[in-house]
């Protein structure tokens, strides 16, 4: 569903190549005791390597540049190849931080944010989600997905933004807002469901813990990377 709000003044649609990937690295990982998730091993290689040859693999070619939002080990995850920033806001502000570190080093009008845990994220995901943003003239598109075999609940994260609406998002972090679903709602956002026959159930599984690492390693036969 889209917000009734007036299309941005600078909003252009996407266009393959004219979308920076981003690949959220910059958590905590409380619920892995500390670690620094992006950089744990899923099927021989960090799970941001993962994440980071997902987006260069989009199909449609929609993904241009790539970078990574990581607040330490830079070093390790530099050695993954692309530029590493880190939060352009103080106070370990969550996810949104991230996004808007994406926004202000991209050099393209539009944003696609990923997690560094989702190791299976789809390959057409940059694809709907811009075509879905252009049908709509929407400034975000999110992602959904089924769980638990109910309705698609928008996986948040997952989202492609305008680099129009930086600014907004800067004044909201330094409001204090911290939640994803609570700036989306202020904006004009399409949530897009990825429930078709053909969509991988385990597309959006997401890590949290040492046994989720665990239990998607051996879930099914997944080919590890190459560069």
């Amino acid at each position: 569903m889209t917000a009734a709000l007036a299309p941005h003044p600078h909003w252009s649609a996407p266009v393959p190549g004219g979308v920076t990937g981003v690949v959220l690295a910059g958590g905590q990982g409380r619920r892995m005791g500390g670690i620094d998730k992006g950089l744990q091993t899923f099927r021989g290689a960090p799970l941001a390597l993962h994440a980071l040859l997902r987006l260069q693999r989009q199909r449609g070619g929609w993904i241009g540049p790539c970078l990574i939002n990581a607040n330490r080990h830079l070093a390790a995850y530099e050695a993954l190849g692309v530029p590493v920033w880190p939060d352009v806001v103080d106070g370990s502000a969550g996810p949104l931080a991230g996004m808007l570190t994406g926004l202000v080093h991209a050099a393209t009008p539009w944003v696609l944010t990923v997690p560094c845990d989702s190791p299976l994220l789809p390959l057409d995901l940059a694809e709907r989600l811009a075509q879905a943003v252009t049908a709509a003239q929407a400034d975000v598109a999110l992602a959904a997905a089924p769980q638990d075999g109910g309705a698609p609940r928008p996986q948040p994260v997952f989202a492609l933004i305008g680099a129009h609406r930086l600014d907004d998002l800067q004044a909201f972090l330094q409001s204090g807002g911290r939640k994803i679903d609570a700036w989306t709602a202020r904006q004009r956002c399409v949530v897009v469901p990825f429930d078709r026959p053909d969509d991988d159930p385990m597309a959006f599984a997401n890590i949290n813990t040492l046994s989720e690492l665990q239990a998607l390693e051996t879930a099914g036969a997944v080919p590890s990377p190459a560069r």
